[in-house]
């Protein structure tokens, strides 16, 4: 890890910066991007919280164990990080069509690669909010399937934590954190997280960390923060197996990739400042800018890549009062990013570049006490600057534009009942690298499209909540990579195309109960039929895609200081990812089941998770051509943590 960097950040959150007040864990934020309080219940969507007490509780050591199976989430991976799918997507689509925040700042990348979910230490989450379907309004490219927003925790609360990890794989780590108050209006915070393990597989051996630093600022309506962030992950890559090489032994490696590796290096800038103008008016301008180094062997290949990220968005809020005398808003933004890719190897040199511009709007209008409307739009237009010495060695200018709409309407039937009705578009732009691997004679690929309505019902009352949702969302030339598509000059194995239409017909049921005053039982099911609606593969079923999906937790205080957490995770059998024809067969269905034991004493905290209690053998990835990734087996993992 680069000592001078370290050094810089550790400086830097000791200069005198700003706070944001502590935020109120009721405010949701992930489907607005509203600085006036927007709770659960008066949101028209599918929108889960997990408080930090529901962190706590689930023992869960990282980003990934703490949200699978949440609201449908279904996770992939090729051994060298998780991605997400929400709402039916393939799990090599999963990561461009599920949008992940830290903070409302887009961890998703401009390139082909998924969010670093690493990068973010447990230890720092303040709650996770999930929107189940889109939010191409408010949020444009890639708010498709999903959004997640993790919060981190606020700097205004003063102390700090000093923790350590041990756990099966030869896992060890450690983490610190402290804040403080500066002054009436200033604070700061510093933390650090590190940790290295062998992993579950041979040669899949880790060495991560990451250093953050903040300052924040707030007077009144006047608000400024800055975060600067420095992640360093190194990582061997044990590469794919055959199916019978997976059933045989799933923690070997192939000694073809025994070079094999990732190692990627990422610096990240947050700035923010808020003001309110007048009574009416709050305004809004961030900055965020991200430097992606990444060097890498697979298979047997060296490549590098540069990725530099800069988005800067310009937004406005109006509260103002209806008819009835209720509180409305209106908010009005633009959103610019440039996107700069180079990338490097032994047969690709590539030098891309990629802007968007989008201009947005949302109204929250009540129509009554019980009744709000929601009305919004975006505009965006994406410009490519396309350099690859195969496709494109004299350059190309690639140009393209997507809109979204949204309509939907909240309503209170009574204290404890509400129900909501919302249709909103969505869309993707192909990625940097994405638009330079097509088939000869295609110049670009269009834009991907979608429509989504949805309708739900919510009822909450003092002991138990209950819920149930109905969905359709429809994509329209869908950007994924074709196996079976006439590779590019030079390449081989496929193409990236716009796949024939596709549907997805989806529901949930959700709900929990007290039922002592010491135990909580909470349950979700979900129900996805995705399938093909045009071309040689209609009314096929989408590749990886399980249709049915499910998790029970239980939770139980067996005294004031010892809590035990036990949760089930249910994945329904589903075809191979990229078996576009349904011809290889599918994947059985499987059980996942996490246990936690937890010791509370003054200001220490203990835990014991075991994930993968009863070491169930699961492929976290498998395609059509024959490549299986196994799913970590069983893991024991010790934690103790100290705050002042």
């Amino acid at each position: 890890m680069n000592k001078q960097i370290v050094a810089s950040l550790v400086a830097a959150s000791l200069l005198p910066a700003s706070a944001w007040a502590e935020q109120n864990t009721e405010t949701v934020v992930v489907i607005g991007r509203s600085h006036h309080a927007d709770t659960l219940t008066q949101i028209p969507a599918n929108v889960a919280v997990i408080t930090q007490e529901d962190i706590r509780k689930s023992g869960a050591q990282d980003i990934t164990a703490l949200l699978r199976g949440k609201s449908g989430i279904q996770v992939s991976d090729t051994n060298s990080g998780a991605s997400f799918a929400m709402r039916g997507f393939s799990g090599g689509q999963s990561a461009h069509n599920t949008l992940i925040l830290v903070d409302g700042r887009r961890l998703n990348k401009a390139d082909l690669s998924g969010p670093q979910l690493g990068a973010i230490a447990m230890s720092q989450v303040e709650r996770i909010e999930i929107l189940s379907g889109s939010a191409g309004v408010l949020y444009g490219d890639q708010a498709v399937g999903g959004v997640i927003n993790i919060i981190l925790k606020s700097t205004a609360r003063e102390g700090g934590h000093v923790g350590v990890r041990v756990g099966d794989f030869d896992t060890r780590g450690t983490y610190a954190s402290k804040s403080g108050k500066l002054s009436d209006y200033w604070h700061y915070q510093v933390s650090a997280d590190y940790e290295k393990t062998d992993n579950y597989r041979d040669h899949n051996a880790q060495d991560s960390g990451m250093l953050s630093s903040r300052v924040e600022y707030q007077r009144g309506s006047e608000r400024f923060h800055a975060v600067l962030s420095y992640f360093d992950d190194d990582r061997q890559r044990p590469g794919d197996l055959t199916e019978n090489e997976y059933r045989a032994d799933p923690r070997q490696f192939k000694s073809t990739h025994a070079e094999d590796y990732g190692h990627e290096i990422s610096r990240s800038l947050d700035v923010g400042y808020q003001k309110g103008v007048g009574e009416a008016w709050q305004l809004s301008t961030s900055l965020q800018y991200s430097d992606t180094s990444t060097n890498a062997r697979a298979p047997s290949t060296p490549s590098q890549g540069e990725l530099d990220q800069l988005t800067v968005s310009i937004s406005g809020e109006k509260s103002f009062a209806a008819k009835g005398g209720e509180e409305g808003t209106w908010i009005v933004g633009v959103d610019y990013a440039n996107n700069t890719f180079d990338y490097f190897s032994l047969f690709t040199d590539r030098d891309n570049r990629q802007q968007r511009v989008s201009v947005f709007s949302q109204l929250h209008y009540p129509l009554s006490s019980q009744t709000t409307l929601v009305l919004g739009g975006r505009k965006s237009r994406v410009t490519d600057d396309l350099t690859d010495a195969a496709t494109y060695p004299n350059g190309e200018q690639l140009k393209a534009h997507a809109n979204a709409l949204e309509l939907g309407v909240n309503h209170f039937i009574d204290d404890i009942n509400r129900i909501y009705i919302r249709g909103e578009q969505n869309f993707r732009f192909a990625k940097v690298d994405e638009q330079a691997y097509t088939s000869p004679g295609v110049f670009g690929l269009d834009p991907q499209r979608g429509n989504s309505l949805e309708l739900g019902w919510r009822q909450e009352a003092e002991n138990y909540q209950i819920g149930a949702d109905l969905y359709r969302l429809e994509i329209d030339d869908e950007i994924l990579f074709d196996s079976n598509a006439i590779s590019p000059s030079g390449g081989s194995g496929g193409a990236n195309v716009n796949a024939d239409r596709s549907v997805r017909y989806g529901g949930s049921l959700s709900g929990q109960v007290q039922v002592t005053p010491k135990w909580l039982v909470a349950t979700e099911y979900h129900y996805i039929d995705a399938e093909f609606t045009e071309g040689d593969n209609q009314g096929s079923a989408l590749p990886w895609v399980a249709m049915h999906t499910a998790t029970l937790q239980s939770t139980v205080h067996f005294t004031q200081d010892i809590l035990m957490s036990l949760e089930g995770i249910y994945t329904g059998s589903r075809y191979k990812d990229g078996d576009t024809a349904n011809s290889k067969g599918k994947l059985s269905p499987y059980w996942l089941s996490n246990f936690a034991l937890q010791y509370e004493l003054d200001q220490w905290l203990t835990t014991f998770r075991v994930d993968n209690l009863f070491d169930k053998q699961y492929p976290s990835s498998a395609n059509s051509w024959g490549a299986y990734y196994p799913g970590d087996g069983r893991q024991l993992t010790l934690e103790a943590r100290y705050s002042f």
